[in-house]
């Protein structure tokens, strides 16, 4: 799966281990991913529009960001 930005600055600063500690910066960091996910999905609708191909669109939404609804 690729990784997106915010992911990407979690793990460089370890903020997960942070984060199961205090759970305020959980919290930011829950905002911080669905932020992402937001604008991204802003974007993804846009492409959308002006694309002849939706089905691809959304197949690679899903697979960037299927295992991170797991998490």
């Amino acid at each position: 799966m690729k990784q997106t930005a915010t992911n990407y600055l979690i793990d460089q600063l370890s903020l997960k281990v942070m984060a199961n500690q205090l759970p305020w910066v959980a919290k930011i960091l829950d905002t911080a991913i669905e932020m992402e996910h937001e604008e991204i999905e802003f974007f993804y609708k846009q492409g959308h529009l002006n694309s002849g191909c939706p089905i691809a669109l959304e197949e690679v939404y899903k697979k960037t960001f299927s295992n991170e609804i797991e998490d």
